[in-house]
């Protein structure tokens, strides 16, 4: 008998059963353990990985291989069915212990990824020891960071996950047209940098106007801006009120903000140093991980496990320990990193100046030097004036245009990662938006070490900001 005929005999086996209220439980069990044993194809969807991966991205697994706890004869589908007898109920008490049994063998093999997503939802990868290497250009050694043989096996289903999610097979779990801005009326600051970050000495101030607030670096800012506008995706890349609503919705309004505000605008202020969005929220929400689990934080990046890592992690989580766990906070003496949180709290009178702006003003500069922050900013507010737009509108577009990218918003790269971590894990977008996000008590991954961009960047953060 050849495979096809098998095939097509087990699947028509499978299809007389449908229930677990039939009286041939024996048979039932059989079929749960030809499709533990991988025998019985995807019925209907041999051809499409992405029916698969809906199916299980909606908690639905049953519907990948069980309907209502019957057999539907698809490989690997049937952890929810598992779930359901653990739960009890009317079908867990009529289930025989051969059926479950073989949904438990059926549920370890469909879900055979090479580490234990339980596990992994709760606690990231376990690291491996460092190697020596060599610095390529010092000729320095230094303790070079190992993947654990459990990492490269999360990295494998996070490298998958990431193709279906550029390909646009999954629903984001934000509204990425409907995003809006957190309610800057609850965040009050203190201080502003386009007058704190100014130079003491008028003659410092004159110096700087003299280099940056003249006639081409205002047509350049104008001219990044006008490009970027084409693009309605560039607008309000901070606006992230959707993700302050969960933070509310779990704690109530005045817990649930103050959460919001450390959790997201300052944790990522302070892990921006050097990172894409990507990474950034990687090391920021790694951050409040270790906090919310009473973890001390790793001194040296070869020691953080997958996906933080990279040239800056030790900085950026240096830099968390010391602005949230120490208490320091964020003043208007470090204006980037001050104005980056206060954007995610909804304030758009102060715009953030980062290398991609700074390179407006000068070609190859990534970082306003010296005390000339506050003279850039007020150039930037001119501009953005005689465009009818605020300051962080303005920045965000020019951005964009400056960069010659297409926009994508803060809040997408939130979707992402929840996207991410969901695939990873087999938990709901739900289920990672409260725990990860919200309660921070569970992981959250992403694009890992990769995000983190050049030298250059380092003292900035909102290098690639689209």
């Amino acid at each position: 008998m050849d495979y096809e005929t098998i095939v097509k005999a087990l699947r028509d086996r499978a299809r007389k059963f449908t229930s677990l209220d039939t009286p041939q439980d024996g048979d039932l069990a059989d079929t749960a353990i030809d499709i533990a044993s991988g025998f019985v194809p995807v019925v209907g969807t041999a051809t499409s990985g992405r029916d698969f991966e809906r199916a299980r991205r909606e908690d639905d697994k049953l519907g990948m291989a069980l309907s209502s706890l019957g057999m539907i004869p698809v490989v690997g589908g049937v952890t929810k069915g598992v779930n359901k007898l653990r739960k009890g109920g009317k079908a867990a008490e009529e289930a025989t212990p051969s059926i479950r049994e073989a949904l438990e063998a059926a549920a370890s093999k469909a879900d055979d990824v090479g580490y234990d997503r339980a596990k992994i939802a709760k606690q990231y990868p376990d690291t491996a020891p460092a190697v020596l290497a060599k610095d390529k250009k010092t000729g320095k050694e230094f303790l070079q960071k190992e993947n654990s043989a459990e990492a490269l096996a999360v990295e494998k289903v996070r490298k998958a996950a990431q193709k279906e999610i550029d390909k646009g097979n999954y629903t984001p779990y934000f509204d990425v047209s409907k995003r809006t801005y957190a309610d800057a009326s609850k965040y009050p600051l203190q201080g502003a940098t386009v007058t704190d970050a100014l130079p003491k000495k008028q003659a410092t101030i004159d110096k700087w106007k003299q280099e940056f607030d003249t006639p081409e670096i205002r047509e350049n800012l104008r001219a990044a801006f006008l490009r970027g506008n084409k693009d309605p995706l560039t607008k309000d890349w901070y606006a992230t009120g959707q993700l302050e609503k969960e933070f509310i919705k779990e704690y109530g309004p005045k817990v649930g903000r103050a959460e919001y505000k450390e959790a997201f605008p300052v944790a990522m202020a302070a892990t921006t140093g050097g990172a894409d969005p990507t990474a950034n929220l990687l090391m920021s929400y790694y951050g409040n991980f270790l906090r919310k689990n009473g973890q001390q934080m790793p001194k040296a990046a070869h020691e953080m496990p997958y996906p933080i890592g990279g040239r800056y992690a030790s900085g950026n989580m240096a830099m968390y320990d010391k602005v949230i766990n120490q208490g320091a906070g964020l003043t208007t003496d470090t204006p980037k990193r001050f104005n980056f949180a206060s954007n995610f709290m909804g304030h758009l009178d102060r715009p953030t100046i980062d290398e991609q702006m700074s390179g407006l003003y000068k070609p190859g500069m990534v970082v306003p030097p010296g005390d000339s922050y506050g003279v850039m900013e007020q150039v930037l507010n001119d501009v953005a004036k005689t465009q009818g737009v605020k300051p962080v509108n303005f920045q965000d577009v020019a951005w964009a245009g400056a960069k010659g990218t297409s926009g994508k918003p803060m809040i997408q790269h939130v979707n992402e990662a929840i996207e991410r971590t969901a695939r990873v894990t087999g938990k709901t977008p739900e289920e990672v938006v409260r725990d990860s996000l919200v309660r921070r008590t569970h992981p959250l991954y992403g694009v890992g070490a990769a995000g983190l961009v050049g030298a250059g960047a380092a003292s900035m953060g909102q290098e690639e900001m689209q």
